[in-house]
């Protein structure tokens, strides 16, 4: 290797690599693999005076280093310009002419300034290389460099933001390559690929440290050895992860694979390989794609369900997942973004989370409390979900991997307050308190939280063989005065439960199945404890894991028992979700769930007086509605009905 280049140890720019060079030409930069792709024989005695890398072998700008003096008239900048282009326009898409305190960003295949809505950054190599640029400085020249690689080309010298990425089929791709070579549980490679995604992510915002984050251990893989970047990501990132997300009181935090890294935290070396590939695969993403910054909304809400449909170990896990069409529903028909200061939102069976987090997604007023004022964050609406665990790692995953979705959910927020003070307040006041493990039998069942919540949004667990038993047990604890209706199955205690969890005029929105709907003496007692404001027919396999028959039923509790309702209730058939009810969940057009929310938010506003303009929407009088011995809404249409809507020939 040249003296120049023994001389230069790369600098990181985020996820980036500067490179400042001497004489070297880029024909031995080609040699010792600073650059990766075929130099023209006209250039190879070109020597720029720096490079920025992905990796090894990706150029992403050339660097002409001048004097101010050099840079003093226009004549002379174009001259500099013109010296620094040839390279940069065979390697890269960005020249970069600066002496430190003026900066030009040149489009190399025109020879033009760069043209931004933005004030463009400084770039200065020996601030970078004294290590006196700022994370905020460093952040700028990353996405100067991200929006000039997207945007710049023959005929286009402005820039603008990537394109935003979807990485489904990576996560795919990674989640199959490690259960192919190890043949672990298919759950526990997703969480594994969870976590990578994760620490790519966390790196990608800055959020970790030059030595701690992806760039760092990727390029170790390929300097020294995979065991030695297996042991750096388990005795340093990880570490970091877990320090700046440290565990809540029920002791989990954002990651939990257990794969690549053992339950004492120590690298399983045999999976070194396997590790380091995985790295390829997501640095080859960002190659070819861009930065784990610029990705789809969609697929943050999709992430874990774009692997339900590759086996079937983990179609097992769709108990825990609420299709993100039926949640973003339910959460539009909630009123979320119109709670009062001091309001409560709770999941009593969150699993994942998506019932809270699409709540503060979809809720502009409700997404803004979690912005720091000051430094601190104060949401006035609480947030809280709940789920069941024991002592077992294992039964940590729900709870684990919605930890770890709050990271993806509000990634916007931490790319843009990501110090290490904003990770510690966001990780005490947002994460750990909006999402607990119960590590007990009877889970939620036994937390008192009478009259505490404004709102409830939830898909609780439905199991009829074993309940009694759980019956027993919450007798066994003196619960039972809290479960007084005595309906079947779990959805009976879960529906109980959420009823006298709500204050008073706070209201429910529950995904139950059929058989609850059926049951007189539990209809009963929710006619005696609130006011029932919309059942929404599901169609048969909304959800992945079970055939069974599925209904919204919204209901507000009553500011006193004795209240009678004279108001209508609202009803809608539901014939597609937005996604084919079979095992891929391919994404169609045909999505009914959005008319439905639309129209239950006019019905909302009046009541007595809503006319339905479409067949699928009723309006059911109360008089009529009270004398129904079932809720099941889908049989209240006609043979004929049903036949103009297409659901029977």
């Amino acid at each position: 290797m040249s003296e120049e280049l023994l001389q230069t140890t790369g600098i990181r720019i985020g996820r980036y690599t500067y490179h400042r060079l001497g004489a070297t030409t880029l024909s031995g930069l080609q040699r010792e693999g600073i650059i990766g792709r075929s130099i023209p024989q006209h250039i190879k005695n070109k020597n720029p005076d720096g490079l920025i890398t992905l990796g090894k072998g990706v150029v992403k700008a050339c660097i002409e280093y001048k004097t101010p003096k050099e840079l003093a008239t226009n004549l002379k900048i174009a001259k500099a310009i013109k010296q620094g282009r040839p390279p940069a326009r065979v390697l890269c898409n960005l020249l970069i002419v600066t002496d430190g305190a003026k900066t030009l960003w040149i489009n190399p295949h025109t020879g033009n300034q760069i043209i931004s809505t933005r004030n463009l950054p400084t770039f200065d190599a020996k601030a970078l290389v004294g290590g006196t640029t700022t994370a905020e400085e460093q952040q700028r020249i990353e996405q100067t460099i991200d929006e000039a690689d997207h945007s710049l080309n023959l005929t286009n010298d402005r820039v603008s933001s990537p394109t935003l990425l979807d990485p489904s089929q990576l996560a795919r791709t990674i989640w199959q390559k490690i259960w192919i070579n190890t043949g672990k549980e298919p759950e526990k490679c997703l969480y594994n690929v969870v976590e990578l995604f994760v620490f790519k992510f966390l790196s990608d915002f800055g959020v970790l440290e030059r030595h701690n984050n992806f760039a760092q251990v990727y390029e170790l893989g390929k300097a020294h050895s995979r065991e030695a970047a297996l042991t750096s990501y388990a005795k340093l990132s990880r570490q970091a992860i877990r320090n700046l997300f440290p565990e809540g009181a029920d002791n989990t935090t954002i990651i939990n694979g257990t794969i690549f890294i053992n339950e004492k935290g120590e690298p399983n070396l045999s999976q070194a390989r396997l590790f380091c590939e995985v790295l390829d695969d997501l640095q080859d993403f960002d190659r070819e794609q861009g930065s784990f910054r610029y990705i789809q909304r969609e697929f943050k809400t999709r992430l874990y369900e774009s692997f339900l449909r590759e086996s079937a170990g983990l179609r097992l896990l769709g108990q825990y997942f609420t299709p993100r069409n039926v949640v973003q529903a339910i959460v539009r028909m909630s009123g979320a973004d119109s709670l009062p200061a001091g309001a409560s939102v709770c999941d009593p069976f969150c699993g994942v989370g998506g019932f809270l987090l699409e709540a503060i997604i979809e809720s502009p007023k409700l997404l803004e409390q979690f912005e720091p004022r000051n430094g601190i964050i104060e949401p006035t609406v609480s947030v809280v979900g709940y789920d069941r665990g024991t002592d077992e790692k294992e039964d940590e995953r729900t709870i684990v991997l919605a930890k770890a979705n709050t990271i993806i959910y509000f990634s916007d927020l931490i790319a843009k307050y990501r110090n290490s003070d904003f990770i510690a307040e966001f990780a005490r006041k947002v994460i750990n308190p909006m999402f607990v493990l119960l590590r007990t039998n009877l889970g939620t069942f036994e937390v008192n939280n009478d009259g505490q919540h404004d709102l409830i949004l939830t898909n609780p667990p439905y199991v009829t063989r074993g309940s009694s038993s759980l019956k027993a047990a919450l007798t066994d604890a003196g619960l039972a005065n809290r479960y007084p209706a005595s309906g079947r199955g779990t959805e009976a205690l879960a529906l109980q439960w959420i009823i006298h969890s709500l204050k008073r005029r706070g209201t429910a929105f529950v995904i139950v199945p059929d058989g609850l709907l059926n049951q007189e003496t539990m209809l009963g007692y929710v006619k005696r404890e609130c006011f029932v404001r919309a059942v929404v027919s599901l169609p048969v396999r909304t959800f992945y894991s079970t055939p069974k028959k599925t209904y919204i039923l919204a209901i507000q509790r009553k500011s006193e028992n004795d209240q009678r309702q004279d108001s209508p209730v609202f009803t809608y058939l539901v014939s597609e979700i937005g996604e084919s009810r079979d095992a891929r969940r391919w994404i169609i057009n045909q999505n009914d769930l959005v008319e439905m929310a639309s129209l239950f938010n006019q019905f909302k506003g009046s009541p007595d007086t809503f006319n339905s303009p479409n067949l699928r929407c009723k309006v059911v009088p109360w008089a009529t509605f009270d004398c129904y011995r079932h809720w099941m809404a889908d049989r209240y249409w006609t043979s004929e009905e049903l036949q103009k809507l297409g659901e029977v020939e």
